[in-house]
């Protein structure tokens, strides 16, 4: 009796992590999967992460909510549009041995959502798109910043009237050079009356030197004549939120992914670290591992913080 008890409390609890009842009026394309993926064919990428929540009342102190929004996914990205959260990641891929970008959308502030697969086309050419950043434009529209080759020097942007079906529409940033040492991802901030990108090389020697640049319109940036700027010392930028004091507080994790950093700026170009950790492993927890890493936050309209993180999966 003692053995069903517990095991029906496994399942209880297990069935709370992953509640997944779609958002009425959404319906997912497809069932987010569960578990470390199988080992696959040489190159094949071996996925054991995935996505958690977390919340906070000042965006400083977070609390777990150990819900889990999918397995087998990296790189979280997220928006607020009205009352619906979009969280874009990479995830396996359904009809590859590769990634595949998807959105998960929640209109009751992360408690249940819905799965879409996310399409981005470039005339009829299909792209793939990696690194994924996304933002809620002033018109109401969505803006992606990605590159279409994991190995690729290149960053471009393609818009999107509903956050699912995005058109290729033109470049952020473009490097020379060996194509396989790029690799590059950005993060786009709105600070004050300007838009700043900072795109960093995943191969880089020293994750926290970025390049930035500057844009009035989100489209065409004037990039800093100096090549790279220093973020942190041991972090990477992940996200960012605006401040009420026109100040920006951007989320990092550092190489070995023990958790999750603040820092505060200004001019988006001096950074100034705060003290303590924003989310650290919990090496006790039932839902996580290894990792604590690649933040993505966002301020709520009742003033609270949704953070989405990623961790190694237990």
């Amino acid at each position: 009796m003692r053995m069903f008890v517990a095991l029906l409390l496994a399942a209880s609890v297990c069935g709370a992590a992953f509640a997944q009842t779609a958002p009425p009026g959404l319906t997912s394309d497809f069932v987010p999967p569960r578990g470390v993926s199988s080992p696959g064919p040489f190159g094949y990428i071996y996925w054991k992460e995935r996505l958690l929540t977390a919340t906070s009342n000042d965006g400083l102190t977070f609390t777990r909510t150990n819900h889990v929004i999918t397995d087998q996914a990296r790189s979280p990205n997220l928006v607020v549009m009205g009352d619906k959260l979009y969280v874009y990641y990479l995830t396996s891929g359904a009809t590859s041995q590769w990634d595949t970008l998807a959105v998960a959308i929640s209109v009751d502030q992360g408690k249940s959502w819905v799965f879409k697969y996310v399409e981005v086309k470039d005339g009829a050419r299909v792209v793939h798109p990696n690194a994924p950043d996304v933002r809620v434009l002033a018109d109401g529209r969505f803006r992606l910043s990605f590159n279409d080759n994991r190995f690729g020097p290149s960053v471009y942007y393609a818009n999107s009237d509903d956050g699912i079906r995005f058109t290729q529409s033109g470049t952020v940033h473009s490097r020379t050079g060996r194509s396989g040492g790029m690799r590059i991802g950005s993060l786009t901030v709105p600070i004050g009356d300007l838009w700043h990108v900072y795109v960093r090389d995943g191969n880089s020697d020293h994750f926290g030197l970025v390049s930035y640049g500057v844009s009035s319109d989100g489209e065409g940036f004037k990039f800093n004549p100096e090549s790279r700027i220093p973020f942190s010392e041991h972090d990477y930028p992940t996200s960012a939120v605006s401040l009420d004091d026109g100040r920006a507080r951007f989320y990092g994790s550092s190489t070995n992914a023990d958790g999750v950093r603040s820092y505060l700026t200004r001019d988006g170009i001096k950074f100034e670290r705060e003290s303590g950790v924003r989310l650290a492993l919990d090496p006790m927890s039932d839902f996580e591992k290894d990792a604590v890493k690649d933040a993505a936050v966002v301020k709520l309209d009742n003033g609270s913080y949704f953070m989405v993180y990623v961790a190694g999966i237990r």
